[in-house]
């Protein structure tokens, strides 16, 4: 048995469908893996003998088994994405000699002076559970071979997106496979064949890293090992993993105290783009005739740094977060404002955009596909797990009463009933009533600022003021994210971290 094992560095895994352009790949497919064996093959030129020989035997062999994360489906796991804009690639500048001299191609932009187009792109991601997953083929290469095939695998940096870096090494345990090759199965998969080598090495001549390109494959059919048991599918909430991003990038640097300044100044700056008219429940939250609505709509979040040794609450981001089920003309409408938004108010090139709220000083935020920070990749916050913490303190639908008096029992009788409003808050949002529930207004992560700290909500002339505690939450079973919670979960307060078992973020 050979076994190749590739872990994503970045926890995410960035390459799109070769039939859909507007979706991730997954799982990544043997013929994708094999052409990045390829591709380390060449980085030395002349090619080494041993290496090509090796891989001749690999695209001889019939089609691997893979152990890989098969709890991917259309709502977890994958992030919706929006088209960006890029400049194309620069024309390869070329030579040639005219009277023994030696003169760049004036068909090149760069000498031509032709301004540079841009080009439509988008950047579909997978996040899976696990970030390894393996390779399996049936047969073992001689042990010349199986040498090769090691530095070939040491040498691939990435798969995929040039952002989907990986580390590759044969491995000697024994490794499960979770999909194999099956004629009945629901899932296809490019694979490889004899002279697969020969024909991407030809198609490389013709395209020459330019030229738009199709990856030679053998189409084969994969199902799940019938013994492999299916893990329990986590119990998802009213929000998904659906997330428009936006990175602080300049600015103000407000902590998570002020996170719900900044989504109301998001949530008012994407709607005056729609001007006078009436917007869908499904974004506003409100009826046509001003009255909130009941079904669920988006929320717009402040994503503060948490959970960590050096945490410090500082708001790396923003996140607008689309509610379960949302899609067709609803969804559509809410990515026409964030593109219309970009577009009438970037105050530079870079589609840079400035937020300010009452009494903040402004902000510079920009959108990102591939966010590389943490705490504002969704995953982080929706990766399933039985137990959460309050990022931001729950704004309780009712008051329990004093929880800071000593009399008579009064805080012991308030902090029950403040833990019974948060398991109502947690059915609320079509997750499971907990089974544990401790409640503070203290800090319970790194990071955290007390309850103190934050403005009361709603903070409205008229409204009365709400109860806000800190919450550590257990589930029977796991849950996925992201888990918001209370009267202000559309504005980023009762944002829960999942916790591992392990007890880190």
């Amino acid at each position: 048995m050979l076994a190749i094992e590739v872990e994503l560095l970045t926890n995410r895994y960035a390459a799109t469908a070769h039939n859909d352009r507007g979706r991730a790949e997954w799982p990544p497919h043997p013929a994708r893996f094999f052409s990045a064996l390829v591709a380390a093959l060449h980085e030395h030129d002349p090619v080494d003998a041993g290496e090509r020989e090796a891989l001749l035997w690999l695209e001889g062999q019939p089609p691997p088994s893979l152990d890989v994360d098969i709890n991917v489906t259309e709502d977890v796991g994958r992030r919706s994405v929006l088209d960006v804009y890029v400049p194309v690639n620069d024309v390869v500048m070329s030579f040639k000699k005219v009277k023994g001299v030696e003169k760049l191609n004036a068909s090149d932009p760069l000498s031509t002076g032709i301004p540079r187009t841009k080009q439509a792109r988008s950047f579909p991601i997978v996040v899976p559970n696990r970030s390894c997953f393996a390779f399996i083929w049936s047969n073992d290469p001689p042990g010349t071979l199986r040498s090769a095939l090691d530095e070939l695998c040491k040498r691939v940096t990435r798969l995929g997106h040039s952002s989907s870096l990986v580390r590759c090494a044969i491995v000697d345990r024994p490794i499960t496979p979770t999909l194999v090759p099956d004629e009945n199965g629901d899932l296809v998969l490019r694979t490889v064949g004899p002279n697969q080598l020969a024909r991407l090495e030809a198609e490389f001549v013709r395209h020459q890293g330019i030229e738009n390109r199709v990856l030679p494959a053998i189409p084969k059919r994969y199902g799940r090992l019938k013994s492999t048991p299916r893990e329990p599918i986590a119990v998802e909430g009213i929000f998904s993993n659906d997330w428009v991003v936006f990175e602080r990038v300049g600015g103000a640097r407000p902590l998570s105290s002020r996170g719900t300044d900044l989504s109301r100044a998001l949530r008012d700056a994407l709607f005056e783009q729609h001007g006078s008219k009436v917007l869908p429940a499904s974004l506003s939250g409100h009826r046509q005739d001003g009255s909130a609505t009941d079904q669920p709509h988006v929320a717009f979040v402040a994503l503060p740094f948490v959970g960590h040794e050096h945490a410090d609450a500082s708001v790396q981001g923003c996140a607008i977060v689309i509610p379960r089920g949302l899609v067709g003309p609803d969804r559509e409408a809410l990515l026409r404002l964030v593109a219309a938004w970009e577009r009438d108010r970037a105050i530079d090139a870079d589609g840079t955009m400035e937020l300010a709220g009452a009494g903040l000083p402004a902000v510079c935020f920009k959108r990102v596909e591939l966010p590389a920070k943490s705490t504002l990749r969704p995953a982080t916050w929706c990766k399933p797990a039985h137990r959460f913490v309050t990022a931001t303190p729950i704004a309780l639908d009712r008051n329990p009463g004093n929880l800071r008096s000593n009399q008579h029992g009064t805080a012991h009788k308030a902090s029950i009933e403040a833990q019974r409003y948060v398991a109502d808050a947690c059915e609320r949002v079509g997750l499971l009533r907990p089974i544990s529930v401790e409640v503070s207004l203290a800090p319970l992560l790194p990071g955290t600022q007390p309850v103190h700290a934050f403005l009361p909500w709603p903070g409205r002339p008229g409204r009365t003021a709400r109860m806000r505690v800190h919450a550590d939450i257990t589930f029977a079973e796991k849950v996925a994210g992201p888990v918001l919670l209370g009267a202000g979960r559309f504005f980023g307060l009762g944002l829960c971290l999942p916790i591992s078992e392990e007890g880190s973020r």
